[in-house]
């Protein structure tokens, strides 16, 4: 019988070969590599940088706190980063915070309902790749982070003598 003149054009979570035989890959734990997946799934090629982590997507596979530990962990290690936070529209609405697959590279935000929201990292055609050091150099610990707002403090009083 011979071989079949049509592929599958059905969609599938490809995590690349690399990524899945680094050293932080390994060390997820199994809810934050299921995290992974789930994202891998919502990923087309032309949307990251505009990947979902809601309950309403993800809700079904894992609970919500789960969720949220799960994409900590995933940006932590450098597999995510956060392009855009979420919050409210001019109008009230809540929008969610959008992330991107650090080994694939970013795409443009897509303008919907002509809201414009901010990409903290720009289109770019080659990825981060944070994933290899198993490290996000973004991420900051809440000592890193009190130590970062103190300086940013002084720096505002000195500058602006009201404050």
């Amino acid at each position: 019988m011979g071989r079949s003149k049509h592929k599958n054009k059905g969609r599938f979570s490809g995590i690349p070969n690399p990524v899945v035989d680094s050293d932080a890959y390994k060390s997820l734990g199994g809810n934050s590599a299921k995290l992974l997946t789930i994202l891998g799934r919502q990923f087309n090629f032309y949307n990251n940088g505009n990947l979902l982590i809601t309950q309403s997507k993800i809700g079904d596979w894992i609970t919500k706190n789960t969720m949220y530990s799960a994409r900590d962990e995933l940006y932590k290690k450098g597999f995510i980063v956060i392009n855009a936070y979420g919050g409210r529209s001019y109008d009230g609405r809540k929008l969610p915070s959008l992330y991107g697959l650090t080994y694939y590279s970013m795409h443009e935000l897509p303008d919907v309902n002509n809201e414009i929201r901010f990409a903290h990292y720009r289109p770019s055609p080659l990825p981060l790749n944070y994933w290899k050091n198993g490290k996000n150099p973004d991420f900051k610990t809440k000592l890193e982070r009190d130590i970062q707002f103190k300086k940013d403090i002084k720096k505002i009083k000195k500058t602006n003598h009201d404050y």
